[in-house]
């Protein structure tokens, strides 16, 4: 039996009266008879269709060999009801055997590929949006036509480029070379083919930035190519068949095809499954969101599937390559955008892409292309207008969009986002969507994780997760609904249906899966416990015919294009020059400490501050004696020396305590495309070198208003230059000490309370409060202070400032001691070797401490 005339018309969107109406009351058109397969509206006859999305409406076009128009006005031939169309959008043609498309002045326009058009000659399988901006709302157009070749079959087609055996080499890369891949990954000098002796050809690697692939293995050294090898370079796959190479671009034709995804955590000695035998595939272009509550597995499966944290069991397929085997071959053509924020936020918009392009980029990239490439970008994610804003004054929304702005500088053809839209408005959650619907239609397959369904709907395909990392839907949105019987329209009743534990009793085993909890209780008769509901939910799924559409049929299917058989894992991370990312990284960091105006005073007013209130307390003659009208008494001088070793370290602990913490979702995301640990460490080194730089000059220049040093007591250098050294060094392995503190803390809490237990024993094991003895001499060993006070002790020679008078169990004088005077103290000896010694100290446990901060931010890269 047919389904009913649909109550509206669907010219005009006018009530019509009469389920049977040939004609529309309010526009007069006749009215299509209805389809005997569902919903669909179809207009005349022939080969072509137009179909036609809206929100909450669609429907097929038949499109013969007379233009149509289209709008919002009741007298065009395709009516459209959406407020944001124009009343006269656009009109299709007959183009040959197909059609074209033309805007005829519109507001919103046509969008392809992500881009507004005017026009375009149609190919099967196109898709067309009309855009609102201010709500992001679509209107999708998607022409069929088997007679036309698909947009996707053409750019499987590849390149041919002829090797001439004459030619005696044939340079690849990104401008001017022999042959062009015009992409920002690749270097502009990135490879060269060069006439081996008996006739066969070599490929050479010229230092490019992201590399050259053979066989998914990079070219570390001339390759000898043989036919049929696959040259991989970004998104462009190259391969060789002795007379000529051909050229696949797979930029906008990635597809990734995942089969039997499991993972098992270990805590507390308890394994827990977090992924369970999932098995899906995406393909090119798609917009796909994976939802779930929490817990569930979303995270687990996107970095799965993206490769940054592969599953324990399964296989990820990229175009029919081994993806985990060839990651560092996809490196490059990969986005990932984490829940946090991917950019320092005290920088402005335009300051933070232009290092992350520079960071990112091959180092050829001339600064003309830096600037088209960020203008590209902002006008992708909308954000033009912004540029000049600092990161912190915008809106949680417009700063994601920014972080997916750094993302695409390097321009992904994958791309990965963590809750884009946690922590958004309604609203603000809607135009995110918006904006990743055009980034999918631009040519990326995009996959995205999110607990809100609200605009889901934007999506080609949805997965669902349960209890335990099951995968209990994947499939069209509004199929969704119809699987799970759910009547009310709103995907968060799903929710409710999918988590929890399945009894006979249970309402939705009773309404919904009666059949396979009969199933499950009979494959498993001594069961101690009952199956979850979302146990039941993935058998219910893997039996239907959504499962056989769009994980069966779709798995089975070969992609087209040259394949990788790597035998081995490789890992290769990107070749950078380390000089050339310390100076971009330095001059980062700088512009940081620059721009957090508040924080830097605070931690440069620190200096004066404790500088003044030490001269509150100190004698003038501490440190030399020659206005004492009394027995001069060491201690004085071992009080001062104390408190400037003592703030000297707490200079460096402060200082860096923060610094790697604070910025770890930049660090880990940065690591991942390409940081190297040392220009990011030293980077850190050199900025706050030249910040304990300032503190101590201001601190000791301070001290010498009132405090005097003496005259001619230095060992190597004078008093003053030694005593500026010490303390410099001090500060310099307190920095050391801070860092380790930083990398060791997941948040900047943390850090600074871990910072007492830093400075607590400095305090203790320095010597002056306390007499270090037994135990407490190897533990003074470990603390800075230790070190600084026994420099700064031999360069000033205390020894010469005897203590209480005092004299031996004989009643002889100690020799070095006047009369009544106290001993010589062997911390404190004035021997060139002794000064370099504790010198040599200081730099030894700054050296160790970075070493240990080394590895532990080499740690947290298996901790994603």
């Amino acid at each position: 039996m047919a389904p009913a005339q649909p109550s509206v018309c669907p010219f005009c969107q006018a009530p019509l009266g009469r389920s049977d109406a040939r004609f529309c009351p309010a526009c007069g058109r006749s009215l299509p008879v209805p389809a005997a397969t569902g919903p669909s509206t179809i207009i005349t006859t022939g080969s072509a269709t137009l179909h036609i999305s809206e929100p909450g409406v669609e429907r097929d076009v038949v499109l013969g060999v007379q233009p149509l128009t289209i709008g919002r006005a009741p007298d065009n031939d395709i009516v459209l009801q959406s407020r944001f169309v124009s009343g006269r959008h656009a009109r299709i043609e007959p183009n040959g055997q197909g059609h074209r498309i033309v805007d005829v002045g519109s507001r919103n326009g046509l969008l392809f590929a992500g881009q507004r058009i005017t026009m375009r000659e149609l190919a099967d399988g196109d898709v067309l949006r009309i855009g609102d901006p201010a709500t992001g709302n679509f209107v999708s157009l998607t022409y069929h036509n088997t007679a036309l070749t698909t947009t996707a079959a053409l750019r499987e087609v590849p390149s041919r480029f002829p090797l001439d055996p004459n030619d005696p080499e044939i340079t690849i890369g990104r401008i001017g070379c022999d042959i062009i891949l015009d992409n920002p990954q690749v270097s502009r000098f990135h490879a060269r083919l060069d006439r081996a002796p008996g006739g066969g050809v070599l490929l050479r690697d010229m230092g490019s930035t992201n590399g050259t692939f053979v066989n998914g293995q990079r070219v570390t050294a001339p390759v000898v190519l043989k036919p049929g090898d696959v040259i991989q370079i970004g998104a462009f796959k190259l391969v060789y068949n002795v007379t000529s190479l051909d050229r696949y671009d797979q930029r906008g034709a990635l597809r990734i095809d995942a089969r039997n995804l499991s993972r098992v955590v270990s805590r507390n000695g308890v394994q827990r499954v977090i992924l369970h035998d999932v098995s899906l595939s995406i393909a090119p272009r798609e917009f796909v969101a994976i939802v779930g509550g929490s817990g569930t597995g979303k995270s687990t499966l996107m970095k799965a599937l993206c490769g940054y944290a592969p599953a324990d069991q399964g296989e990820v397929l990229v175009n029919g390559d081994d993806f985990y085997r060839n990651f560092a071959a996809y490196r490059s053509v990969l986005g990932y955008v984490p829940q946090d924020d991917i950019l320092h936020r005290t920088l402005v918009v335009q300051r933070a892409l232009e290092y992350a392009a520079r960071l990112r980029l091959p180092a050829d990239t001339t600064d003309q292309e830096i600037v088209a490439r960020i203008e590209r970008v902002l006008d992708d994610v909308e954000m033009s207008a912004h540029r000049d804003k600092s990161i912190e004054a915008l809106s949680g929304g417009q700063r994601k969009r920014v972080s997916i702005g750094a993302e695409l500088l390097a321009d992904p053809s994958l791309f990965f986002l963590d809750e884009p839209t946690s922590g958004l408005d309604p609203g603000l959650e809607k135009k995110m969507m918006y904006t990743l619907r055009r980034l999918a239609d631009s040519g990326r397959t995009v996959v995205l994780v999110t607990h809100a369904t609200a605009n889901i709907t934007q999506c080609d395909h949805v997965i669902f997760m349960a209890g335990n990392g099951r995968m209990v839907f994947f499939g069209p949105p509004a199929a969704a609904l119809n699987f799970f019987q759910i009547t009310s329209g709103d995907f968060a009743d799903i929710y409710t249906k999918i988590e929890g534990v399945a009894t006979a009793d249970h309402p939705v085993v009773r309404q919904d899966l009666r059949a396979e909890y009969e199933a499950w209780q009979a494959a498993h008769p001594q069961a101690a416990s009952p199956p979850s509901l979302a146990e039941l939910w993935e058998m219910r799924y893997r039996q239907s015919a959504l499962y056989r559409q769009y994980v069966a049929e779709r798995l089975a299917a070969t992609p087209a294009g040259p394949h990788v058989e790597s035998g081995q894992t490789s890992q290769t991370t990107q070749r950078i020059s380390a000089w050339r990312q310390f100076g971009l990284l330095t001059r980062r960091y700088l512009d940081l400490m620059l721009q957090d105006r508040r924080n830097l005073l605070i931690l440069l007013l620190q200096a004066p501050i404790i500088a003044l209130l030490l001269l509150l307390v100190a004698r003038s003659d501490a440190l030399t004696g020659v206005q004492a009208q009394d027995l001069i008494q060491r201690g004085e001088a071992k009080k001062v020396l104390f408190m400037l070793a003592t703030v000297s370290v707490w200079f460096g602990i402060i200082n860096a305590a923060r610094e790697i913490t604070k910025e770890q979702a930049v660090y880990r995301r940065e690591r991942l495309v390409n940081l190297q640990i040392g220009p990011y460490l030293f980077s850190k080194v050199t900025v706050l070198s030249l910040l304990i730089l300032v503190q101590t000059i201001v601190l000791l220049g301070m001290l010498l208003f009132k405090v005097a040093l003496p005259g001619e007591t230095g060992i190597l250098l004078p008093p003053l230059i030694e005593t500026f050294l010490t303390l410099f060094l001090s500060s310099g392995a307190g920095m050391a000490l801070g860092l380790a503190i930083s990398a060791a803390s997941a948040t900047p809490d943390r850090a600074i309370s871990l910072v007492p237990f830093a400075l607590i024993p400095q305090i203790l094991f320095a010597g002056l409060i306390f007499a270090i003895e037994g135990l407490a001499t190897p533990l003074s060993w470990l603390t800075i202070s230790r070190w600084s006070m026994d420099a700064l002790g031999a360069s000033l020679d205390l020894n010469r400032l005897c203590d209480l008078p005092n004299t031996d169990d004989q009643g002889s004088i100690p020799a070095g001691c006047t009369p009544g005077f106290l001993e010589i103290e062997a911390a404190f000896t004035h021997d060139p070797l002794h000064l370099i010694g504790r010198w040599a100290a200081l730099l030894g446990y700054a050296g160790i401490c970075l070493l240990i901060t080394a590895w532990l931010l080499r740690r947290r890269d298996r901790v994603i």
